[in-house]
């Protein structure tokens, strides 16, 4: 098999977390695995039985307009065609990266089929000509990657019904959302506010992914604004420096990720993610294994219809609405811990990386073979 992402999983984003979890798994499984993603990051060393090849690639968008998409070189997409020569599979996650697309595109003229796993619909960027730039990407280079699919799973329903809103229609689709390793993500484990700085007096909520604008950063800091008695962990990295609210009851760790994340979770009264144009965020999951209580937007409640009992959902444009939420909630503790065996058996039922890579497997031998 060939892998394609745009970053590596030590991008620490969700997309290349996500491929690698299910790669590692699957090379486990006996799958001969060669991984190809941009040199921006160094590969990972926890998956030995994983070949990986960086290529050459240019990040100036993510550093300087914070928009993940690396413009790979011509000796990047060399190194895709040798390593077609030798592949009987290919899996890309993400079909509108430019080495993810051009992977596709040789790997069609060589007769070798290709599967996608698609993470992410629309992004409501604020810029209009962003929106604008996206939508049009989006019909003209995701839609034929996609249609050109032997198989292609979708990570949640929101990102599946925006394609199929693009007249989006193919016979091997599936919804299989991330796993989760609810061994490691679980209630079970430390706990304490204490160990990350904070008091076990006062509420507590934690935030994981991106310092970038779809992430809600602006709600965020709002929040943390609004109840200096509520304590605010933000794990992760970004163009914008939550260390420059100048709240002193706002921590940023920058170094968490993984199962090093999992005590952060349980340890925190609510996970708090005001995202949009994502789909369904992996850690909204890893929270909820916890049997930490989540607030997220509602369009990311659409992504898994299935957990919608377990959520508190508030519209992503509604500021007002995200300040009287959290507070409510966050003024019953015990109500609000009360939830938590309810979500975290929730998870585990539904989660489960070996009901993941099962699929995943199933779908790949169904493409192998056609």
């Amino acid at each position: 098999m060939l892998l394609l992402t745009h970053y590596f999983p030590t991008h620490r984003g969700g997309v290349e977390i996500s491929a690698g979890r299910v790669a590692n798994l699957m090379s486990e499984r006996g799958y001969d695995i060669t991984w190809i993603a941009s040199d921006s990051d160094a590969p990972p060393e926890d998956m030995p039985k994983i070949r990986f090849v960086s290529v050459p690639a240019n990040n100036f968008t993510e550093n300087k307009l914070g928009i993940p998409y690396p413009l790979w070189s011509r000796k990047a997409l060399s190194r895709i065609r040798e390593a077609l020569a030798n592949a009987d599979i290919v899996h890309i996650h993400e079909s509108l990266y430019q080495g993810n697309v051009m992977g596709a595109r040789m790997a069609r003229k060589l007769g070798i089929p290709y599967v996608v796993t698609q993470h992410i619909g629309f992004i409501p960027y604020k810029n209009p000509l962003l929106r604008f730039i996206l939508k049009t990407a989006n019909k003209l280079v995701a839609l034929p990657t996609l249609r050109g699919a032997k198989a292609v799973a979708f990570m949640s329903e929101i990102t599946q019904a925006y394609f199929k809103s693009l007249g989006f229609e193919h016979p091997a689709t599936e919804l299989i959302p991330f796993g989760v390793n609810t061994e490691i993500f679980s209630p079970t484990g430390p706990s304490d506010k204490s160990e990350f700085g904070f008091s076990n007096d006062l509420p507590m909520c934690v935030y994981v992914g991106r310092f970038v604008e779809k992430k809600g950063l602006p709600i965020l800091r709002r929040l943390a604004t609004a109840n200096k008695n509520v304590q605010w962990a933000m794990a992760g990295w970004g163009p914008i420096n939550p260390d420059e609210w100048g709240l002193p009851n706002v921590k940023v760790f920058r170094n968490l990720s993984g199962p090093t994340l999992a005590p952060l979770f349980r340890a925190a009264d609510l996970f708090v993610m005001p995202s949009v144009g994502e789909g369904y965020p992996a850690v909204v999951q890893e929270s909820m294994a916890c049997g930490t209580p989540v607030l997220i937007t509602t369009e990311t409640a659409e992504g898994y219809s299935p957990a919608k009992p377990y959520l508190n959902a508030v519209p992503a444009n509604d500021p007002d609405q995200w300040e009287e939420t959290a507070k409510r909630l966050l003024s019953d503790l015990d109500s609000l811990n009360a939830t938590s065996e309810s979500i975290s058996e929730f998870a585990r039922e539904h989660w489960s990386w070996s009901r993941c890579v099962d699929r995943y497997e199933a779908m790949i031998q169904k493409a192998v073979a056609l």
